[in-house]
């Protein structure tokens, strides 16, 4: 099975698209992945599109690809997408999976799932299907079983398995280290605008 991955991230190396992706390399053993929208009419049986929540919806960027790719990719493929975001809740991403789907009966491919990612962020330092992203690699583990049998599946939303207010002040208390290590003192970080 030919699998084309998609990181759809503006900020592509370094993206917490891109771990998504790396994660849901190592649910598909025996898989051929490929990578880029040039490699996706050479064949693929899923494309698998990985990108961050822009104002609700799917960042200009991916949009941009999205019309220039809508012709002449394997009309047999069926799509995937995990979309992720900072806010704590993975529902936030719903208009942007949607927004996909919708291009997906445009382009006359099938839709296969999406997964929205709350709290991205813990990405960067923890793997999915662990501690706080344990509801995370579960439903990275559903959607890869969907890709391996070419089916589709309910959209799935996640959220961090830790409090909302653990997750906010873990937020607060990262910020404050970023503004730090950025020169700001603790005056100015707390000016209002």
């Amino acid at each position: 099975m030919k699998v084309a991955f998609i990181n759809a991230s503006p900020r592509k190396n370094n993206s917490i698209s891109l771990q998504l992706l790396r994660a849901m390399e190592e649910r598909l053993p025996g898989c051929e992945i490929v990578r880029g929208w040039d490699s996706v009419p050479g064949g693929a049986d899923a494309i698998v599109v990985a990108f961050p929540l822009y104002v609700d919806g799917i960042p200009s960027n991916l949009l941009r690809e999205l019309a220039a790719r809508e012709q002449g990719l394997p009309p047999g493929a069926r799509v995937y997408a995990m979309v992720n975001n900072g806010f704590y809740e993975g529902a936030q991403n719903a208009h942007a999976i949607s927004m996909l789907r919708n291009w997906c009966a445009r382009a006359k491919l099938a839709w296969g799932q999406g997964v929205g990612v709350g709290g991205g962020g813990m990405l960067s330092s923890r793997k999915p299907g662990r501690g706080p992203l344990k509801s995370v690699g579960a439903a990275l583990d559903a959607m890869a079983a969907n890709i391996l049998t070419g089916t589709g599946g309910e959209d799935l939303y996640t959220s961090p398995d830790i409090p909302r207010a653990l997750y906010k002040l873990g937020g607060a208390m990262g910020l404050r280290a970023q503004g730090r290590k950025n020169g700001l003192t603790k005056q100015e970080m707390a000016r209002k605008l």
